[in-house]
């Protein structure tokens, strides 16, 4: 076995950024620890160990149970053998084994040897307490085998979980052009503990028409392939929207599902790659609480996330993987595309455009064509074959943002399969003609209010001057043809055209400008913070007495330690004559500048003077 000795001086040997990257994968309290025995003390305490053994899965836990197990050290060959005949083992391989062990003693949970390996002593004895706290004994993390895995599909389970993949990856991608569309109108707000807020999380799910518990699952996706962002806590739509909505049906998939992909933690894409074939129900919740017995619920919860996202992508389709999913995993998203793309209903550039100033779509509208028309006609609703409604607040939109009446009418006549209904072309020229009755600029120094609104019709002045709907604007009149409001020019417009009022936006100058409400959230580099396993690991150097193995402190120390742990230890004596000679020895006091210890070799105690000891070792 191995005890604190060895990870002390482990540690003090060990690379700085190596140290570093170990206090970061197991966080020790700063205060006491003024040297590297006070560190490795911590690193071994019982609580610390556990907190680090609790993660980790079957192999690694059935790796530390077997060298518990062991007399000393054993090499990576010896551990491979003792696993192999162990059901939960078998069959692991050499490199399997290397691969383990380096990682163990990244996290001190074991100590590094010749092309091996030994036990710390903590360690084990933390593994032997492991019954009395309801988890497996060391024997049985060794015994108990992992569940069957469940058979594949039949060619025609299989078939049907691909055309009900291929649905969702198709709704998925609506959903989220969708999430994205409304937040650009208006931000969803993010709580301080986390989740959205129930108004906001309310009102997506209504424009997403899903069930507000889906809310956070598109909106996860989305984050995850760099669409959506908090700002201010808000989430708004980030500058790639722009591009991807654009982008065909497919390569938006493709950009989702390989965001998905990228966003698994590396222990998540081994597990589901090696059931990409596999059902991921409750046989892979069985495989997890196998696999990780000491954190079955904490990693449900870890997994369930993205198993959850992988549903409503159409990665798996009642937690069965379809090919698309399977090639997901196996291959990328390029070739999950090609894959999932052959299920997808056929898209559709052409619509019905009705004399009730609605608008059909025969089936799934491409892209770039839905786009163009959502600038100038509002969604009624989203299905393959969506509705949309034209009316004088919607065309007046569509002017602002810088359409002509001859513009909307050759896009219309050209994406028409019943040309341009009487009508729509009334509604387009009266709405152009009204456009711009009612204008908003910022008031200039000294006005009163912060916004001026204006317009050569008193009539229609009036009315939004008694318009209730605008009574948090708190506009008053100045004459027959102007109102002022305390609010800025901006939010005046947009309740304005809120509210389908003819209005356009002025500058200081009064030149027509085009407001813009849709707010992106920019991407900004992670605040520095502090990095406190650096600052420790500055400091133990700092307070390290030398670099030689030995100065006085650390020699101290180390002998203190053996005396205390009634460790054997290699002691190197400088003689007389000016050989140095090692002592196989077992102290048993210091004191008066001695140290006083039996010598197991030589089987007699032993009373050395201290200025002679050059060095110490653990025998492990």
């Amino acid at each position: 076995m191995t005890t604190t000795l060895a990870l002390a001086a482990r540690l003090r040997a060990l690379p700085d950024d190596e140290l570093a990257a170990l206090l970061r994968a197991r966080p020790v309290r700063r205060a006491g620890i003024s040297d590297f025995f006070d560190l490795a003390e911590a690193l071994l305490d019982p609580e610390s160990v556990q907190r680090a053994l609790a993660p980790l899965d079957r192999l690694r836990l059935a790796t530390l149970a077997v060298l518990g197990e062991a007399d000393g050290a054993q090499t990576v060959e010896g551990i491979t053998t003792r696993l192999g005949g162990h059901p939960a083992t078998a069959g692991t391989t050499t490199e399997a084994v290397r691969a383990t062990v380096d990682a163990l003693a990244a996290l001190a949970l074991l100590h590094p040897a010749d092309d091996g390996a030994a036990a710390y002593d903590a360690v084990t004895a933390r593994l032997a307490a492991w019954p009395a706290l309801g988890l497996p004994r060391p024997a049985a993390l060794l015994d108990t085998a992992p569940p069957a895995v469940p058979e594949p599909l039949t060619p025609a389970e299989l078939a049907a979980s691909e055309r009900l993949a291929a649905e969702r990856a198709f709704e998925a991608v609506a959903g989220v052009s969708e999430l994205l569309t409304e937040l650009g109108r208006e931000g969803a707000r993010e709580l301080q503990k986390g989740g959205l807020a129930l108004p906001a999380a309310k009102r997506l799910a209504d424009a997403l028409a899903v069930d507000a518990a889906v809310v956070p699952v598109a909106l996860s996706v989305a984050a995850r392939a760099g669409l959506a962002a908090v700002a201010d806590g808000l989430w708004l739509p980030t500058a790639a929207v722009a591009a991807w909505q654009h982008s065909t049906t497919a390569d938006r998939w493709r950009d989702l599902a390989g965001a998905w992909l990228a966003g698994l933690p590396g222990d998540v894409r081994a597990l589901l790659t090696a059931r990409s074939r596999s059902p991921w129900g409750e046989s892979l919740r069985a495989h997890l609480a196998w696999l990780y017995p000491a954190a079955v619920d904490e990693t449900e919860q870890r997994v369930d996330q993205y198993v959850r996202e992988a549903e409503w992508l159409g990665v798996t389709a009642g937690r069965f993987p379809g090919d698309a999913g399977a090639l997901l995993l196996e291959a990328g998203p390029a070739a999950a595309t090609v894959a999932m793309v052959v299920h997808f209903p056929a898209e559709v550039s052409q619509v019905y455009l009705q004399h009730d100033l609605s608008v059909i779509s025969p089936g799934p509208l491409a892209p770039d064509v839905e786009a163009r028309l959502r600038t100038m006609a509002d969604l009624e609703s989203r299905a393959l074959a969506s509705t949309f409604r034209f009316s004088a607040a919607s065309i007046d939109r569509a002017v602002t943002a810088g359409e002509t009446a001859a513009s909307i009418h050759d896009f219309l006549a050209a994406v028409s399969l019943t040309g341009v209904p009487q009508p729509l072309d009334y509604l387009i020229a009266d709405a152009v003609e009204r456009h711009g009755r009612v204008r908003v600029r910022d008031a200039g120094p000294g006005a009163e209010g912060q916004a001026v609104v204006r317009s050569d019709d008193a009539t229609l002045l009036g009315t939004i001057a008694v318009d209730q709907s605008l009574s948090s604007l708190r506009l008053l009149r100045a004459d027959e043809r102007t109102l002022v409001s305390r609010f800025p020019r901006d939010v005046v417009y947009w309740a304005l055209s809120d509210a389908r009022y003819p209005v356009v936006a002025e500058d200081a100058s009064g030149a027509l400008v085009t407001p813009q409400r849709r707010r992106i959230a920019e991407r900004t580099a992670a605040a520095a913070t502090r990095d406190t396993a650096a600052e420790l690991v500055a400091r133990l150097r700092s307070a390290d007495p030398a670099e030689e193995d030995t100065g006085e402190q650390w020699l101290a120390r180390q002998l203190d330690q053996a005396v205390r742990a009634r460790q054997t230890v290699v002691v190197q004596v400088a003689m007389p004559d000016g050989r140095l000679v090692d002592y196989l020895l077992e102290p048993t006091g210091i004191g008066g500048g001695r140290l006083r210890g039996r010598d197991r070799a030589a089987d007699i105690e032993r009373t050395l003077p201290l200025s002679s000891v050059k060095g110490l070792r653990s025998v492990d």
